[in-house]
């Protein structure tokens, strides 16, 4: 039944905490993850009966509980030196776990398996305390814990329940009033980062998780730090990953994969949601040097009077304790400011899915990409963008992380305009586009794209190339930069550049490490006025496959009730418009009409086509459902031709000259098929061929061969060596990295080093440890006052 519930929430509003699954009276709702690692619920449609629960206690979709204090007492502690040495920060969990053992009850908290699944479970002694020490920053899964809580206190235990804000409000709304004996401390939270990430990280870092004795996300071993892992091996080598250079260190800290709804989390801020509120005391230097000895300051909230009892009972076990102002403390995380999230962090989820984390997290944070495509994918018809998506795609599917490149051109259309072109929204909602570059601007992509890919389709034709300058011939590009031509187009038989122009243009295409052209005419053209050898491959809307093209058509929401003829029409005529008639009338069908996506020329063409049915406001994905659901296809189009091919429709074409008929002569005599394009609309009245359909077997076997052959040029031009001549006095060898030198087990650990001194001030007993920084300080103060 289609109703609306909790499964209808948005990834920002939903904190992953299970209040909603372990509420729903009918067992409709399961927690499964989603392709970033995140658990989201899941609603089963046929048990659930709309009966809203899950809605009405989501705590993401209602105010926050603001019950508690508003300006809470706020504490720095030290817990004996060994329980602070083994713990993140300062102690403070250990010890109120300690105290809620000593009433005789029960603490949930998070682990982590020998697999580095990280969860919650329960503990009822220190030796089942353990496991749960130590900070983990990943998202835990919560399992059973709410009913389990639930239990307990019903039971008349005492539990202890700990985890994030949005956690203690998740469960905190499962229970109700139910909380007698139910304490609670959340933490100060940065966000939790996705299981799914940190898990590939260990694997593609350790070659295998198996190979990992133990992680802990936070180090001790060169003083109290937020920003370095430890890893021992099974081996007994030690790997220590720094906030600088590792990958999943800089990922966390920068919040590049927490979770959606940690960005702008109403939980964060104060009041709190637990009855206290634990984390380090990060930046209490800055109140007072003496409350940071370099081995962890916990920083305590009292936010009610259970968080109180809590406090009272642990204070008699400290080391030190002292009360500070709430502004000591502003290094957390208490206000409600939004996290700054990297904005490439949705791209980031896409890469991992073909390359490392290692790679992800670099070009993320760097704006990095392989590859950068220059062309006229934003052109006004469909067919621009199907080329460029099935090119951007298949660079994709090699591991490349890729870049469209938008390229300002001298055309002088409203900004307004061009931004609601059809290929524009497309490629803004699927591809990653870089932002508007003028001409003059175009030597900056050197400082993001590894390599340069033009094509497909017409950048060689001279009328569309001169718009755009010479940047169809990458003159931006450095010279180590890798160039590759994709499937180009001159449109035309000969080539309509100037002898100057053809010049200069011989000079920048032998600067091309691979050139390939889409028609036999451009190897010509290429061999005889450029000097420069090509290969011939398929348009790209052949060479990738089928599937990305149908997952375009599932976006689309419109549909015809009986079978159609779809006419695509870049260029109405009233002799189109009867050829189509004839052909629809002959094959029994409605005619449904798609004109070319320019919408300025739109209302003019439209009127051309008389009272024909001619569908308006269609997307790219409508356009791609339209030609894979019909029964016949006419088109004045080259692209038109192609994608009914590629849905194997029997179909008539229709030259256009104006726009250049090698190219449709070109695509029907590859496969055979030159008895279905006719030069004038007129030769389709009476043309007995065009009403038969076509013999796909033949034609497949052609496409498939072709389709092996294209896709392993670009996979060769892309991947092979690269050249570069340079007037340097030694050769430079670049050398890619590979997965397998991302693994630590296999090559010399990498650690942070840290010098000679350093090394040795950790050797030292802590007391000895401050009198050395002290001394150090006083002289470094000391040697500033004298050069002053």
């Amino acid at each position: 039944m289609s109703v609306k519930h909790i499964g209808d929430l948005k990834k920002d509003e939903c904190y992953g905490c299970t209040a909603c699954q372990f509420t729903c009276p009918f067992g409709a709702i399961s927690m499964q993850n989603d392709h970033e690692g995140f658990r989201y619920p899941v609603v089963d449609e046929e048990k659930c009966t709309g009966c809203g629960k899950c809605r009405r206690i989501c705590p993401g979709l209602h105010d926050k509980d603001r019950s508690n204090i508003a300006s809470p007492e706020s504490y720095v502690i030290w817990a004996d030196d060994k329980i602070r040495l083994d713990s993140s920060s300062g102690g403070a969990f250990t010890l109120l776990a300690k105290y809620i053992f000593s009433k005789g009850g029960v603490v949930c908290g998070v682990v982590m398996d020998e697999k580095f699944h990280v969860y919650h479970t329960f503990a009822e002694n220190e030796t089942e305390l353990e496991p749960m020490r130590r900070s983990k920053y990943v998202e835990s899964e919560l399992g059973e814990a709410y009913p389990k809580v639930k239990k307990l206190l019903d039971e008349g235990r005492t539990v202890l329940f700990t985890g994030t804000p949005c956690q203690v409000a998740g469960l905190k709304a499962f229970l109700g009033e139910n909380t007698k004996g139910l304490f609670t401390a959340d933490l100060m939270c940065h966000g939790p980062t996705s299981p799914k990430v940190f898990e590939q990280y260990l694997d593609e870092t350790f070659n295998g998780r198996e190979n990992i004795d133990k992680f802990y996300f936070r180090s001790k071993r060169y003083g109290w730090s937020g920003t370095t892992c430890e890893v021992i091996l099974k081996d007994g080598r030690t790997y220590m990953g720094s906030g600088v250079l590792d990958p999943f260190e800089i990922g966390s800290f920068k919040s590049l994969f927490l979770r959606q709804s940690c960005e702008d989390c109403k939980f964060a801020a104060i009041p709190k949601q637990a009855d206290i509120t634990i984390g380090d005391a990060w930046g209490i230097s800055a109140y007072k040097e003496s409350l940071n000895d370099d081995v962890g300051t916990s920083m305590i909230l009292i936010n009610n009077e259970k968080g109180r009892e809590l406090f009272n009972g642990i204070k008699d076990n400290v080391k030190f304790i002292e009360k500070v102002p709430l502004d000591a403390l502003k290094r957390n995380r208490f206000g409600a400011q939004k996290m700054k999230v990297p904005p490439q962090r949705g791209r980031f989820f896409e890469m991992i899915n073909y390359t490392s984390v290692h790679k992800a997290v670099d070009y993320c944070m760097k704006g990095r990409y392989d590859v950068g495509i220059v062309g006229v994918w934003f052109g006004n018809n469909y067919g621009s963008i199907a080329t460029y998506y099935g090119l951007y795609k298949q660079l994709e599917s090699l591991g490349l992380a890729v870049l469209l490149i938008d390229n300002e051109g001298l055309g002088k259309t409203p900004a307004d305009v061009v931004a609601k072109r059809n290929s524009r929204v497309f490629a803004r909602e699927h591809c990653h586009v870089s932002r508007k570059y003028k001409l003059s601007e175009m030597g900056l992509l050197n400082q993001v794209c590894d390599a340069f890919v033009v094509g497909s389709d017409q950048v060689w034709n001279f009328g569309v190339a001169r718009n755009f300058g010479r940047s169809f011939l990458l003159n931006f590009a450095r010279p180590e930069k890798k160039k590759v031509a994709v499937a180009c187009s001159f449109g035309h038989k000969r080539d309509y550049r100037s002898d100057r122009e053809r010049i200069i243009t011989s000079d920048l295409l032998k600067k091309f490490d691979a050139i390939s052209v889409r028609e036999e005419s451009a190897v010509d053209i290429l061999d005889n006025v450029f000097g420069v050898n090509s290969t011939r491959v398929l348009d790209p809307v052949f060479s990738t496959d089928r599937k990305v093209y149908d997952d375009v058509a599932k976006e689309s929401q419109r549909s015809e009730k009986e079978p159609y003829l779809l006419a695509y029409i870049l260029d109405p005529t009233p002799e189109k418009r009867e050829a189509v008639k004839h052909l629809a009338e002959k094959k029994g069908l409605k005619a449904v009409f798609i004109l070319d996506g320019e919408t300025g020329t739109f209302k003019k063409n439209k009127e051309k086509m008389g009272d024909e049915k001619v569908l308006e406001n269609v997307t790219f994905p409508d356009w791609v459902a339209y030609f894979k659901n019909s029964s016949y296809v006419v088109t004045d189009s080259c692209h038109g031709m192609s994608f009914a091919i590629l849905y194997e429709k029997p179909f008539a074409g229709i030259g256009n000259e104006a726009r250049g008929m090698v190219r449709s002569e070109s695509l029907v005599k590859l496969f055979h098929l030159e008895d279905r394009l006719v030069k004038n609309s007129k030769n389709i009245i009476n043309n007995g061929t065009l009403l038969k359909d076509i013999d796909y077997a033949s034609v497949n076997e052609i496409l498939e061969s072709e389709r092996e052959r294209s896709r392993k040029w670009l996979e060769h031009a892309m991947f092979s060596e690269k050249v570069v001549k340079t007037y340097q006095a030694y050769p430079v060898r670049v050398e890619a990295d590979q997965e397998k030198e991302l693994v630590v087990t296999k090559e010399e650990i990498e650690q942070v080093k840290p010098t000679f001194w350093r090394g040795l001030l950790y050797r030292l007993p802590i007391g000895m440890q401050k009198k050395a920084k002290k001394m150090a300080k006083n002289y470094v103060t000391q040697k500033e006052e004298k050069n002053v």
